[in-house]
């Protein structure tokens, strides 16, 4: 995989992976059948459905990058110790990724961030800002994904890039929700499509997860399926398959190991604005 060091000479040159639609905001959606019954792509029933399942994964790989961030700690000894923290995102557009705003480290006043690494799952792309190379440039990308002084209010943030990065078009699409999903649309949906990863560098993948129930948590719409997920997957998306394709539904917010499963901030139309 090449590295690209991100400066301000080079930046115009990237290039890489996947343009998506933008989000639409609706009231809650009706349950979709699909076909004769709701997909089961954790235990495929026949050759075909073991297929459908395989290439809508591969289309949400294409669509998935991994984040890394090297964090540089401080204390009064001048002791200093470099963190790293991985989460995943999804990609909106040319220029813009969706994942999860729970960069807590990067608001402590003793952390200053040196490097963010933004890897394509099933691409070569390998982007990094270095503060060495571009402090800027790093610090309005950093930016973005401080959290509000406020209090995160929807648990997602979008990091926008200043030049297009992403351009082959897939056919993923983006929705996002005014209230909870009741328990007789999650009966309809079937199997959502989660990222999980297994710990090793953007080694992510998809694994298909039953939807349990949502509700608020604070202000944020939550959604509560039936598997747990790795430390780091934070961030990545989770969806849907409709009879009109892929729906990217939200992002994992978080996971209880205890009962295996995992949490799911759903998409606001806000977080869109």
């Amino acid at each position: 995989m090449n590295t690209v060091i991100v400066s301000k000479a080079i930046y115009p040159l990237l290039v890489a992976l996947v343009l998506m639609s933008a989000p639409t905001a609706r009231s809650e959606p009706e349950p979709v059948q699909l076909a004769a019954a709701p997909n089961r792509c954790s235990a495929p029933r026949d050759a075909g459905e073991a297929t459908r399942c395989a290439d809508w994964a591969r289309q949400i790989m294409d669509a998935t990058v991994f984040l890394r961030f090297a964090l540089r700690h401080s204390w009064e000894d001048d002791h200093r110790e470099v963190e790293l923290i991985t989460s995943h995102g999804t990609i909106l557009n040319s220029t813009t990724l969706l994942t999860h705003d729970h960069y807590d480290s990067l608001f402590d006043p003793d952390c200053t961030v040196a490097s963010l690494e933004v890897i394509g799952v099933r691409s070569s792309l390998n982007l990094v800002a270095e503060d060495a190379d571009d402090a800027e440039m790093l610090d309005y990308l950093v930016g973005q994904l401080r959290p509000d002084p406020a209090g995160s209010r929807y648990q997602t943030r979008l990091l926008r890039f200043a030049m297009p990065l992403f351009e082959k078009p897939t056919g993923l699409s983006f929705g996002s929700f005014t209230s909870a999903p009741s328990y007789r649309t999650l009966s309809g949906w079937g199997e959502l499509a989660e990222v999980n990863w297994t710990k090793s560098r953007g080694n992510a993948r998809v694994q298909w997860v039953r939807p349990l129930y949502s509700g608020i948590q604070g202000t944020t719409l939550a959604l509560v399926a039936g598997k747990a997920v790795a430390y780091g997957a934070s961030g990545g998306g989770v969806f849907r398959v409709t009879p009109s394709g892929i729906e990217h539904l939200g992002n994992v917010w978080g996971t209880w190991e205890d009962n295996d499963t995992s949490i799911i901030a759903l998409n606001q139309a806000a977080v869109f604005w």
